[in-house]
């Protein structure tokens, strides 16, 4: 019995060292960057804007994103209307993506919209695209959120 378990031991052990020398190398090869965009988005308010393009009929756009304990939630403010972003998720390496409805907002038609883009640190890029107007584009660094 004594020589089965010395020998389960040392079967054990090296199976943990092989373990422990492939995790090792796993974390050693991942960089440091890709480790940082894993990590839980802060709480804040990023807002997005641009200006109009001029000789179209594409206005002023403001995207706001907050996030509040893990749920990021978002809103497109046009010059027709102001309609929230549904199905944003964010995904583990910080890109995130959402969309918005066609429909009367109040008494205004609002088209529909999509947005995605990525989280990086305290910055925020991302394209704001519609059916009327080319692919807009904007950053912006967080701000804490208050309350």
């Amino acid at each position: 019995m004594q020589k089965k378990s010395g020998s389960l031991v040392r079967r054990s052990t090296r199976l943990l060292a092989v373990a422990a020398g492939v995790l090792f190398t796993v974390i050693a090869l991942v960089p440091p960057a890709e480790l940082a965009a894993a990590a839980p988005l802060t709480d804040g308010i990023w807002r997005v804007q641009g200006r109009a393009i001029h000789g179209t009929r594409c206005g002023d756009w403001l995207v706001t994103l907050t996030n509040r304990q893990g749920q990021l939630s978002g809103v497109i403010a046009l010059a027709r209307a102001s309609v929230p972003i549904e199905n944003l998720v964010v995904q583990s390496d910080g890109s995130f993506s959402g969309t918005t409805r066609a429909g009367l907002v109040g008494s205004r038609h609002a088209r529909a919209y999509s947005v995605n883009g990525r989280f990086s640190g305290d910055t925020v890029s991302l394209t704001l695209e519609g059916n009327l107007c080319p692919p807009r584009h904007g950053t912006a660094v967080r701000q804490a959120a208050v309350g």
